[in-house]
């Protein structure tokens, strides 16, 4: 059987871009369990037009739409179009919102499915199911209305990574992508990729996503330099964004990806830009990070308040992580720092620590977020049951709707905007950020992505956490 996996332009993911790594994997796996997944992404070229002729063409029945919570209206406004223009076409949707509330992605009329977490093995049953004629009930993870009644069944369907194939890049023209403007950090090459090589985070921090579960599961070292080889040799890749949840839990295992980068002799950049845990690194690691072309990571201190690390549950070691930081200018990694202000009942006092350090510490970027209690977050529970305090009824309200806002009765949200806006003009207006910033203005890309930056950080000040 066959599904059309459609990635709708939205406002989010306008302007900078990725490969749409969801799909690959997901298609990867369809195509091993005899299936057919074909990827339409608006993104890079196909319209409207040219989804629905595929799907008459082809008599596709079935289509896939992963999102976010940001991406979320975009998403549903394409499962309308579709609907009217196809009738009889299932949408299925998946992704970390309708994860976290697939009962609200039903009850909207247009969605028929919802794959909650990891959706190699649900899809396929689904497929499998629909392909024999059969009712597709009891399928871990799957999620279905009928009637007007939600059914569902959100026990986690985990894959072995080890035996997973590797995700199919070979569906996409990488080198449509590679026009982009890449996201995240300035790439070394234009010719740069999303990598994941391992799920999971045993790390139980409340405001991140759920989706691996928590339990880290890697790819073996020799399994994942055989991946980044053929990305190499056989799609000219020439940098690769790493973004598993967290690549340094085991250190051993990073350590031996590194040096099988090196052995192979594989010219490759890298860099870490989805948050490292800054308190599990010791030299070596750096120094073998560095070796196999590292040139940028990403290192999550959030806050520096002990009571607050306590209360999200992030526990981090903010000595170790700073050791981590310098280690990094030492072997000329450079390294953003991500921090949150806004938490319930933080105090003045508190986030101005936490903005001092930003500004004072040895980083080269910094991103500030606005917290943001997302659903599907143990954030979110944690909120509503108290753990910050007691929520009035317009804060529980504000929790209530489709974009989560800050609730922050202490501090409020124009004041933590100028607090953000004041520390991102206090940081770039030292000479080393402004200099990494000149250096960056050699192409009309980056003069681009400056822009919107400076634009997104000092003007706007509404930058939230993304799920």
């Amino acid at each position: 059987m066959e599904i059309a996996f459609v990635r709708p332009v939205a406002p989010f993911n306008r302007y900078i871009q990725n490969v749409p790594l969801n799909y690959i994997h997901l298609a990867a796996h369809l195509r091993q369990r005899g299936h057919k997944a074909t990827i339409l992404d608006m993104v890079v070229e196909e319209s409207t037009d040219d989804v629905d002729q595929y799907l008459r063409s082809n008599n596709v029945g079935l289509v896939g739409i992963g999102c976010m919570t940001c991406e979320l209206p975009d998403a549903l406004a394409e499962a309308r179009r579709l609907k009217e223009n196809h009738p009889g076409i299932r949408i299925v949707f998946g992704g970390a919102h309708p994860s976290a509330d697939p009962e609200e992605c039903l009850r909207s009329g247009v969605v028929d499915y919802v794959v909650v977490g990891e959706g190699e093995l649900p899809l396929a049953a689904l497929l499998d199911a629909l392909e024999n004629g059969r009712h597709p009930q009891g399928i871990l993870g799957l999620w279905s209305i009928e009637n007007g009644a939600v059914r569902g069944n959100s026990s986690a369907a985990i894959p072995n990574v080890e035996e997973l194939p590797m995700p199919a890049y070979d569906q996409l023209d990488l080198n449509k992508y590679f026009q982009l403007d890449s996201p995240w950090h300035f790439p070394k090459s234009k010719k740069a990729v999303q990598y994941v090589s391992s799920r999971g985070c045993p790390y139980h921090c409340s405001y991140c996503h759920t989706i691996h579960g928590k339990k880290y599961r890697g790819m073996s070292a020799a399994k994942v330099v055989d991946e980044i080889e053929r990305l190499v040799i056989a799609h000219g890749v020439e940098e690769l964004m790493i973004v598993d949840d967290i690549f340094n839990f085991d250190l051993e295992r990073a350590k031996d990806i590194c040096r099988g980068i090196v052995d192979r002799g594989l010219r490759v950049h890298l860099q870490f830009p989805n948050g490292v845990r800054g308190d599990r690194f010791d030299e070596e690691l750096v120094a073998l990070m560095k070796r196999a072309g590292t040139h940028y990571m990403a290192v999550a201190i959030e806050t520096t308040s002990e009571k607050y690390q306590n209360l999200i549950r992030k526990h981090l070691k903010l000595e170790k992580a700073l050791q981590t930081i310098q280690w990094a200018r030492k072997y000329d990694i450079e390294v953003c720092g991500f921090f949150m202000i806004g938490f319930p009942g933080e105090t003045l006092q508190e986030i101005e620590q936490t903005l001092d350090f930003a500004v004072s510490a040895p980083l080269d970027t910094i991103f500030i977020s606005l917290v943001s209690p997302f659903k599907g977050t143990v954030l979110r529970t944690d909120m509503m049951n108290g753990r910050f305090g007691d929520i009035d009824a317009s804060g529980v309200a504000a929790l209530e709707q489709l974009f989560p806002t800050v609730h922050n009765e202490a501090v409020p949200i124009e004041t933590l905007q100028k607090l953000q806006r004041s520390a991102y003009w206090r940081f770039y207006l030292k000479p080393r950020p402004m200099l990494n910033l000149g250096r960056r203005m050699t192409n009309w890309s980056n003069v681009k992505k400056v822009s919107r930056a400076i634009r997104r950080r000092l003007a706007e000040s509404r930058i939230s956490s993304l799920n």
